[in-house]
């Protein structure tokens, strides 16, 4: 039941949260037109940069730890005690160094939204992945857009500003951040360490699964990237047309498989019972869900793309329906991904991420100079295609060090009856 409850909660509240951002940009992108609303991003993604380190793949790692049934209060003291340190130093040298290249407007502006380093180390969403109860994510990100709504539909609306738009995304984090950490402290208190020592532990512990999170994110945009070097904004604009439909699939890809990742660490880690079959059950589902959204993805995509973006975009539709195949890896992909992390193997992780990154980057570059922005619709499922290759090689190498045999997770008669076991109770 709190699997099914995860789930909605992350598919339907975090889709009401997405669409109230949608229909805030509008009036912002009206409000500081191209000049402003570009001013805004690129602060944005300097800042980024600039706290690289502070959110470092901690949501996995967290959660993994907690999974570990380690005491609730060491793992996420841990984890904010070197975020504080982290930010610190962040901010000495975003100080420092943005002073030197940025005029005096953008940089008091850098120093304002940084801010939202603070806002960063509370949002402790690892816990409440880890205590199933995922609904608590989904209420604080609804929290934080519909703050951010009012305060932009009047606040914004009455000084439309980059300096307003700022301080309004700082309010949105901070309430996202308050909804978290708040429940977590009036239950538990923090006892927080500043020793060097002990929080470089930790951050050995967690560097791993913080660059295979960063090598991710470069994975996806790198194709973008390649398309505006390369070709031109109109390749661009198809592309991401193709993309977004992409990404509110992939959505409920990842709502099923947060709801399903405590479980599966649980399973995994759990010495004691032979739980292979619930293993089993849960790559199926995972199975199970990639053909439903890759087969509705590729039938209808022609008419999602004239609905949404018009005749100008049809070039869009091959590109999804190439899409369709990503969405059926993806969560392939994501289900190999939890179980190498179930067992700990952080440097697996990363070879993983770091091998998805280069898949990407060498087939952006190679496809789209041959094929032009066609040839970018091919790239995210032959990464997917390739990555999974690598989960898999890795899987075979922890099955024979933990003693497993990987047919028995791939055994749909172990699915079948767990299943059944399920509609028993």
């Amino acid at each position: 039941m709190k699997i099914l409850i995860n789930f909605a909660s992350k598919l339907g509240v975090d889709t009401v949260s997405r669409l109230i951002g949608f229909l805030t940009l509008p009036l912002i992108t009206r409000a500081l037109g191209p000049d402003g609303y570009g001013q805004f991003t690129y602060l944005f993604i300097i800042l980024s940069y600039f706290g690289f380190f502070i959110d470092f793949g901690y949501l996995n790692y967290g959660t993994n730890k907690l999974c570990e049934k380690d005491g609730n209060e060491n793992v996420i003291s841990k984890i904010i005690s070197l975020q504080i340190i982290t930010a610190f130093f962040s901010y000495i040298i975003l100080v420092v160094v943005a002073y030197f290249f940025l005029d005096t407007e953008k940089y008091i502006l850098l120093l304002i939204f940084s801010l939202t380093f603070i806002t960063q180390i509370f949002s402790i969403k690892y816990y409440y992945l880890a205590k199933n109860k995922l609904y608590y994510n989904s209420i604080s990100e609804f929290a934080g857009q519909a703050v951010y709504a009012a305060l932009v539909f009047t606040v914004f609306v009455a000084k439309p500003e980059v300096i307003t738009l700022i301080i309004l995304t700082i309010f949105q984090t901070g309430v996202t951040a308050l909804f978290l950490i708040i429940p977590f402290i009036k239950k538990q208190k923090l006892k927080l360490d500043f020793s060097l020592k002990n929080n470089l532990k930790t951050l050995k512990e967690a560097y791993k699964l913080g660059l295979a999170s960063k090598a991710e994110a470069v994975t996806a945009t790198f194709i973008i990237l390649c398309l505006g070097f390369f070709l031109n904004e109109e390749s661009v604009g198809i592309y991401n047309a193709s993309y977004k439909i992409y990404l509110i699939m992939l959505t409920v890809v990842q709502g099923m498989s947060f709801a399903l990742m405590p479980k599966l660490l649980r399973n995994v880690k759990d010495k004691n019972k032979n739980n292979v079959s619930k293993i089993s059950f849960i790559f199926y589902v995972f199975l199970s869900l990639g053909i439903v959204l890759s087969l509705s993805m590729f039938l209808f995509a022609d008419t999602i793309i004239m609905l949404m973006f018009g005749s100008k975009f049809f070039e869009s539709v091959l590109i999804l329906k190439c899409f369709s195949i990503t969405i059926f890896l993806m969560p392939l992909w994501m289900f190999f991904g939890l179980v190498i992390l179930a067992y700990n193997r952080y440097n697996y992780l990363l070879v993983v991420s770091v091998s998805s990154t280069i898949f990407s980057i060498l087939l952006s570059v190679t496809l789209i100079n041959i094929y032009g922005v066609m040839g970018s619709g091919f790239v995210l499922p032959l990464v997917a295609f390739l990555t999974i290759f690598v989960c898999l090689y890795f899987i075979i190498k922890i099955s024979k060090n933990e003693n497993f045999l990987l047919r028995q997770i791939f055994s749909f008669n172990s699915a079948f009856n767990e299943m059944k076991n399920l509609f028993k109770k």
